[in-house]
Formats: C-alpha cells, sequence, structure tokens
C-alpha cells in the first residue's frame, strides 16, 4: 500500500492548505464535483467475485472426489446402482457443504461496506447541509455531534469535549479523548493519534469539526477491506492429508486391481476358459477389489464426525461456520488472543483507592482488603461521594448507562456504600471536556453547599491547596504533592486509570462562583483506580494450555502499562518478560519480528498491519495460529491465521463473517474447550481412516494373494461390497464419536506436518490389515483341508462371515493405543456395541435367510463352522493386545 500522509502530525492550517480547502465555508459544490470524479465515491470498493456456477464446480477440484467419481463409474459398470447413488450422494453433499461455507465467508466484505454512514453533515458553500456519506471528497468540512458515525477519515479543525468510540477499529475499550493540537511523532499508532477521526467509528460524547482527508478505499476502514481481500483460504491439514491419502489408495488400487485382472486372465486362459468369458470375469473380479479397496464412506465419515464435534462445541458456545475448523483447532499450537472482552470482562472495575496516602484493594466481590494501613472511614465514604456524584452515568434496570469509567464508579460507590447518600441533588456542574481533563459539580447536601471535582490526577492536584489526611484537613506541602504524585505515577505504572477526588464547600448564601473560581482551592480527598478486570476462568484456561504445549499470546490496542498488568494477573506474563508496542514492531524488519515474535507474550498498541505481520511470522515458524478479534480491524488477521476466532457478544459483522469460530461468550476458556474438542476429533477420524484402511488393505490381501493359487475368486464381487457395507459404515461412525482420552490436554499438539499416514501408520495399517487376511485366509483353509466334506461354497461363506466378524472386533483395537481390548473401557463406546450388534445381525441375515442366502452364494453354518470363524476372528486383536503390552512396557 502506497505511504500516506501523516495528517496528524500537521496543524488544522497546513492540512487545509494542503487540500486547498477553506475551513470555514468548505468546498464549493462546483469543486466538490470535480473532486468526486476523479476520487471516486467514498465507498468501499466491491470484491472481485468468483461466478456461483464456477464456485460450486470448484468444490469437485480435488482428487479424492476423482476417486469416488470413478468408483460410481465402477459400481454402475458392476450393477451396484445403490452403491453408485450413495457414492455419487456423498460427493454432491460435500459439494453443497462447501458452497455454502464459502458463500458465507464472502459476506465479509458485504459486512464492511455497511459499515459506512448513510448521511453526512457537511459544510458547502458556506453553509451546512446533509448529504449522502458517498458524496464526501477529500476537503469537505464535516460536522460531528454525540451519536454520529464517523463517514469518512480526517483531521479536526475544532473539538468540544469529543469522545470517539473507536473499539472496532483500534480495541481501545474505553472512548478516545480527541483534540485539535498537533502531534509531533508521525508513526504514532492509530489509537494515539487523538487530533484524527476514522470512518467506521462513532461519536460517543462531545462534538467537532474535521477536514476529510482520505475516502472510500483509502480510508484506514479501506485499507483493512484490501487486505481482508488479499488473504487467500489456506488447505487444513486434515485436507491435505485426505488429499495424500486418496492419491495413495488410487494408485495402490489401480496397481493391484491390474495385477489381479492381468493374473486371472492368464489362470482363464490355462483352465480352458474362452477368451471372453475369462476377460469377463478378471475384469469382474479386479473392478469389485477396486470398489472395495476405496473407502468411499470416508468422506462422509468425516463430515459426520466434524459436524458432530461443531454441534458439541455450540453446546459449549463455540459456534463453527467452517467444517474443517474444528479439526485445524486440534492441532493449534499458538493462540494470538484480543484482551478486552475474551481475556478480560469488557467493562472497567475499581480495583484501588487511595485515601489520601492510604491504599485500599477492592476484590471482585467487592470486599476491601486495606493495602497498609486502614484509611478514615470518612473519607474513604467522602471518596465515594464523589466519584457517585461527580458522574453522568445512571441506573437502569439491570446495569448502569452512561461512559464506562463513570458507570464503574457508580457502580462501586452502590456497592460500597448506601446510594441514598452518595448522590446529592446537584445544583451546578461544570463539564468534563478534553482539554481541561475535569469535571466539577456542585450538589446541596444536608442544608450545606459543597463542590465535587474528579479528573486527571496532575491536573486535579495543581488545583488543591488542602489535602484529606488520616481524617484531617492539612494543607498541601511540595512534600506531599510529590508523593501524591508518585502514588498516582505507581497506580498507573500497574495498568490502572487513575481518577482524583477533590471538593470545597461553599456558602450557601452566596452566588456559585465561575467557573475559575470554583475550580480553585480545592482539597484533595483520593484516587480511584480502574481496570477492564481479567475474568475468572482465563487463569486457568492459560494453565490449561500450557499444559497442553499450546503458547498464548495478548495483542490489544490498550497501553503497554494496562497490558503488562492483565499480563501477569491472569499468569501469560512473567516477571521480566518485555511487553512489545505496535511502534516497535514498526521499527522491526519481518526477519526482526520472526526471530522475536515466538517469545513475546504480550503486545500493546498495535495496529491491523501489525496483526498480520504477527501472523505471518508465527506461520513462518511452522505454528498453527488462532487469532481472536472483535474489531473491524481484526479482520484480515483473522482471515489470515489458520483459525479465526471472532466475538459473538460484542464483535463486528465484520469479524465474524471473516472468522472460521465464533464465541458466544466472548470468554478466552472456550476457545480452550474447543481446542479439547478438536483435538477429540482429530483423534477420532485418525481411527476411523487407520480402521478403514487396514480392512480395506485385509480384503485386498486376500483377494490379491487367491488370485495365484485358485482359479475361482475366493470372495465374490458382491461379498466384497457387502464387507464393505457392514464394516466401513457403522462401526467407522462409532468410531467416529469415540469419547475423548483422559490426557487429551496433557500431550503437545501434534505437527500440523505430521500427516495421519507417517511411516510408523502405514506399517501399522500394513501389519494389522495382513493379519486380518491372514485369520481370514487360515478359517478358509482350514474349511478346505481339515474339515473334510465341506463344499467351496461353505469354505467361502466361512471366510466371508470370518473377515466380517475380524473387522468388526478390529475397531474395537483403536479405542485406545495402551489399554487392551478386553479391559471395561472397551464397552464404554455403546455406539461402537450397537454396531458391532447390528453389523453381525446383517451377516447372519445374509447367511441364513434364503433369498439373499441365493444372491449371496452363501449357505447355513453349523455351530462347529461358527466355533472357527470366532476362534479365526479373535486371533488379530489378540496378537494385537499382546503388541500393546509390549509397548506399553
Amino acid at each position: 500500500m502506497a505511504e500516506r500522509e501523516a495528517w496528524h502530525a500537521m496543524s488544522p492550517g497546513a492540512v487545509s492548505s494542503a487540500l486547498a480547502t477553506d475551513p470555514v465555508r468548505g468546498l464549493s459544490s462546483e469543486e466538490a464535483a470535480s473532486r468526486l470524479a476523479a476520487a471516486g465515491r467514498n465507498e468501499l470498493r466491491p470484491s472481485r467475485r468468483t461466478p456461483g456456477w464456477m464456485r460450486f464446480l470448484g468444490q469437485f477440484n480435488d482428487f479424492m472426489i476423482w476417486v469416488l467419481g470413478v468408483a460410481v463409474v465402477i459400481s454402475a459398470f458392476v450393477g451396484e446402482l445403490i452403491d453408485a447413488v450413495a457414492i455419487l450422494a456423498i460427493v454432491l453433499l460435500n459439494g453443497v457443504l462447501g458452497f455454502i461455507q464459502e458463500s458465507r465467508a464472502e459476506r465479509a466484505m458485504e459486512a464492511l461496506r455497511e459499515l459506512a454512514a448513510p448521511t453526512a453533515s457537511v459544510v458547502r458553500d458556506g453553509r451546512q447541509q446533509e448529504i449522502a456519506a458517498a458524496l464526501l471528497v477529500p476537503g469537505d468540512v464535516v460536522v460531528l455531534t454525540a451519536g454520529d458515525s464517523v463517514p469518512a477519515d480526517g483531521r479536526l479543525l475544532e473539538s468540544a469535549a469529543l469522545r470517539v468510540d473507536e473499539s472496532s477499529l483500534t480495541g481501545e475499550s474505553v472512548p478516545s479523548a480527541k483534540h485539535t493540537e498537533e502531534l509531533t511523532d508521525e508513526r504514532l499508532a492509530l489509537g494515539d493519534r487523538q487530533d484524527m477521526v476514522y470512518a467506521g467509528t462513532a461519536v460517543a460524547v462531545g462534538r467537532g469539526r474535521y477536514l476529510v482527508t482520505e475516502t472510500g478505499g483509502e480510508t484506514e476502514v479501506g485499507r483493512i477491506a484490501e487486505m481482508l481481500e488479499a488473504q487467500q483460504p489456506e488447505a487444513t491439514p486434515l485436507q491435505r492429508e485426505l488429499k495424500t491419502v486418496g492419491k495413495r489408495i488410487a494408485l495402490l488400487v489401480l496397481g493391484v486391481a491390474a495385477v489381479v485382472f492381468a493374473v486371472g486372465v492368464r489362470q482363464a486362459a490355462a483352465s480352458g476358459v474362452p477368451l471372453t468369458q475369462g476377460l469377463a470375469i478378471a475384469l469382474l473380479v479386479a473392478i469389485s477389489l477396486a470398489v472395495a479397496a476405496i473407502p468411499e464412506g470416508l468422506p462422509a465419515i468425516v463430515t459426520v464426525a466434524l459436524s458432530l464435534g461443531v454441534r458439541r462445541m455450540a453446546e459449549r458456545s463455540a459456534i463453527v461456520r467452517k467444517l474443517h475448523a474444528v479439526e485445524t483447532l486440534g492441532s493449534t499450537t499458538f493462540i494470538c488472543s484480543d484482551k478486552t472482552g475474551t481475556l478480560t470482562r469488557n467493562e472497567m472495575r475499581l480495583r484501588r483507592m487511595a485515601v489520601g496516602t492510604d491504599l485500599v484493594e477492592v476484590l471482585p466481590d467487592w470486599a476491601e482488603r486495606p493495602s497498609d494501613r486502614v484509611p478514615d472511614a470518612a473519607d474513604r465514604s467522602l471518596l465515594l461521594a464523589i466519584a457517585a456524584s461527580c458522574n453522568d452515568a445512571e441506573p437502569v434496570e439491570g446495569g448502569y448507562l452512561g461512559d464506562p469509567t463513570e458507570t464503574a464508579l457508580l457502580a462501586a460507590a452502590d456497592h460500597l456504600e448506601a446510594p441514598e447518600r452518595v448522590r446529592p441533588r446537584r445544583v451546578h456542574e461544570v463539564p468534563f471536556d478534553s482539554e481541561r481533563k475535569r469535571m466539577t459539580t456542585v450538589h446541596d447536601l444536608d442544608g450545606e453547599r459543597v463542590a465535587y471535582m474528579k479528573g486527571a490526577p496532575d491536573i486535579v492536584l495543581g488545583l488543591c491547596t488542602h489535602v484529606r489526611l488520616h481524617g484531617e484537613t492539612v494543607a498541601m506541602t511540595e512534600e506531599l504533592e510529590l508523593l501524591l504524585h508518585e502514588q498516582d505515577e505507581m497506580l498507573a505504572s500497574q495498568g490502572f486509570r487513575t481518577l482524583a477526588a477533590a471538593t470545597r464547600p461553599l456558602p450557601v448564601d452566596e452566588p456559585i462562583p465561575g467557573d475559575d473560581a470554583l475550580e480553585c482551592g480545592m482539597t484533595y480527598v483520593g484516587l480511584a483506580a480502574l481496570v477492564d478486570p481479567p475474568r475468572a476462568e482465563v487463569p486457568d484456561a492459560i494453565a490449561t494450555c500450557k499444559r497442553a504445549g499450546i503458547r498464548v499470546a495478548m495483542i490489544t490496542g490498550d497501553q503497554a502499562p494496562t497490558a503488562r498488568f492483565i499480563g501477569t494477573e491472569i499468569g501469560l506474563l512473567e516477571p521480566g518478560e518485555r511487553v512489545v508496542t505496535g511502534t516497535e514492531i514498526e521499527r522491526m524488519s519481518d526477519a526482526d519480528l520472526k526471530a522475536a515474535v515466538e517469545d513475546v507474550r504480550v503486545y500493546a498498541r498495535v495496529d491491523p498491519a501489525h496483526k498480520l505481520r504477527i501472523v505471518d511470522a508465527l506461520k513462518a515458524h511452522g505454528e498453527v495460529v488462532a487469532m481472536t478479534g472483535d474489531g473491524v480491524n481484526d479482520a484480515p488477521a483473522l482471515k489470515r491465521a489458520d483459525i479465526g476466532v471472532a466475538m459473538g457478544l460484542v464483535g463486528t459483522d465484520v469479524s465474524r463473517e471473516a472468522s472460521d469460530m465464533v464465541l458466544a461468550d466472548d470468554d478466552f476458556s472456550t476457545i480452550v474447550h474447543a481446542v479439547h474438542e478438536g483435538r477429540a476429533v482429530f483423534d477420532n477420524l485418525r481411527k476411523v481412516i487407520l480402521f478403514l484402511l487396514s480392512c480395506n488393505v485385509s480384503e485386498v490381501l486376500i483377494v490379491f494373494v487367491t488370485t495365484f493359487f485358485s482359479s475361482t475368486p475366493v470372495l465374490l464381487p458382491l461379498q466384497l461390497l457387502w464387507i464393505n457395507l457392514v464394516t466401513d459404515g457403522l462401526p467407522a461412525l462409532a468410531l467416529g464419536v469415540d469419547p475423548p482420552a483422559s490426557d487429551i490436554m496433557a500431550r503437545r499438539p501434534r505437527s500440523a506436518e505430521e500427516g495421519i499416514l507417517v511411516r510408523r501408520r502405514q506399517l501399522q495399517v500394513l501389519w494389522q490389515g495382513a493379519l486380518l487376511a491372514a485369520a481370514g485366509l487360515l478359517v478358509y483353509v482350514w474349511a478346505e483341508v481339515v474339515m473334510p466334506g465341506h463344499s467351496a461354497e461353505r469354505a467361502r461363506t466361512m471366510l466371508f462371515t470370518a473377515i466380517v466378524l475380524a473387522q468388526l472386533l478390529h475397531a474395537f483395537d483403536f479405542r485406545s493405543e495402551r489399554r487392551s481390548v478386553w479391559s471395561v473401557s472397551s464397552l464404554r463406546n455403546r455406539w461402537l456395541v450397537a454396531a458391532l450388534v447390528g453389523s453381525m445381525s446383517l451377516q447372519a441375515i445374509v447367511v441364513y435367510v434364503p433369498p439373499l442366502r441365493a444372491v449371496f452364494s452363501t449357505t447355513p453354518l453349523t455351530a462347529a463352522d461358527w466355533g472357527a470363524v470366532v476362534v479365526a476372528a479373535l486371533l488379530p486383536i489378540a496378537v494385537i493386545d499382546l503388541v500393546k503390552v509390549w509397548r506399553a512396557r
């Protein structure tokens, strides 16, 4: 992006000259029209949109989908229309889900456009008029009043007690006071540019006038929109892994099917079978093997497992917008969290009181704990009375209405003092403004008249001639004033927002003095120190992250002392660790930031571009990054991160639409619960994939091996398809909802580069598949050789049933990699037990029901046959159990 003028470092006159504008009369209508033609409308540029039909077709540009498409053709070719329709339905369902998710993500740009104010009060041709905000141009003079949305970026010309809510842009938790004096540092963060206003923010109190400096895509919101549009979605670890799995399966299947076909043709020719008939039989077996080897249910099972994870997360207030985000959460290694509302309560709270020189800590349950000596009770009550009376906030049903600082003071007074004592009748006031930095009110109280003042401690102390000290009023001395200044600096350095309180008696029978005379000769009473306190559950959540090997960084627009205080309170920042500010980031090269980023736990005063750089630096280290945010300024970083987490209560539409997950309760601990669920989902998906592949390997090996020794298939094509149906369906779904392991958050996150099918897992699939195949072949050989009088049909039925039972029991092997399959915990997955019973019931039907026996070429089994089948099916899990024991030891 092009470098822009440092308008905040220029005087109003210099800005007027640069923009060729009369700051009093504004632009002429002709000049405004000319500038509008040159600069364009004050709107965000529409994003480049891909046609809907292209986005829908793009959902099918995936290798695994191609493999499934081949499976549809093959199934239809061999006459298995039900399988063909089922696979096609799965493919279309996944495509529709992906299309819907993409469409939702594109709403982020639409939400950004909705931030534009519809109208603006502008001075043109020397008169104030209302125009469409889209018609504003650089150089326009805009008038702002309380409640207005700021329609474009600009430099202030006038400010009367103007405070602007910039939380959606800067992350500041309280409205920012504005003034007109030029600032000297050209590289100030947005939140520190107090002589500027920005589009997308809102006037909280006061009024002002400003010169428009940027409109449309050149505003800060426009620049964020450009960054947001530039972000390209990345494939999740699971998506990348499924692509790899699909390619490997396809290559394996094609190779094995080709060999089986060639051997089948050779054997048919050797046995004198006609060439055409031999080719047909060999092709049928090869195609059936290919269909059986492709885990066509895998995408559906993955979708179901992710969907169930989404539902469980929603029950814990984490709303997942994109299915694959569930899996990515499980591999999260770094969480970058916003402060306000996520780590903190998003409400100011009185936490310290300095009554004279005595400090008092106010605990979360409103109990008080003196830090040194117990302050005088009357002075303490007076401090609270000033805080509540010199205050424009009002109590409403269920809370308070007004400025966050003033509502916090009123809440403290109501909890710590009787409300009727602390709000006497107001008879006069000198309102707060950003230049005076104080507010004074006059009250009639029990036949007396008193003036109350609250404001910036350095200002209030300068107006005080006396101080309340240990229940007495004493003269202010230089030593005492220095001590009180040091007390304020100490509290401010700890991250507190401090306000001083003072009072003076007034004669009831005389007129109230003028403002200057009224605000002198005051008696200093004490300080109120406020902070946005951490959520109670956050420290435990941070500790859980540490145990789970997940690092956390807090990124906030607040000042460094406040960030340090919160970081220390929640256990994120250790003593001596540094807080990095946006200004420091600005001075760092990408290499410097990359070198520092993994060791920084707290960032303060950051801009949107800084968040993007932090995410990029972390990802350059291979971290899987979750980024939280609620404002417009957070949207690009949310989209760039592996997991974008938006706030549901206070978040903007922009941040929610750009995110992968929304927190309905804005609570950091909900993210930790989501990570727990994500890990559980990934564990279950790994179980499902390994189970399906090992079962499919067993089928491939049986057909492949017996092709060399038998002129007729030992498993018929329909039997292969049936095995896939009863073993790849219900058991795999049951594994997909397996309860999580108890130590799931006590282990380090898996590497995003470590796929499911690492070499160890590949070997596991092969040897376990071979074990299942060996068990099936064992019972087949037993029936053919050892048990005289058995027909080929009976031996085939025993093999058919044994491989089904062995695969069903094999599902229980994946419940735990350490505990024995014979332990009670194996039965805790009720769905898996039900799948075993249900699938074996279906198998019994095709073995014993006459019409189905004819279809599947089976014959009824005797008790002795079943004994051989059960023994053969139990052998694999017995061997796998021994391996578990050996590995555990």
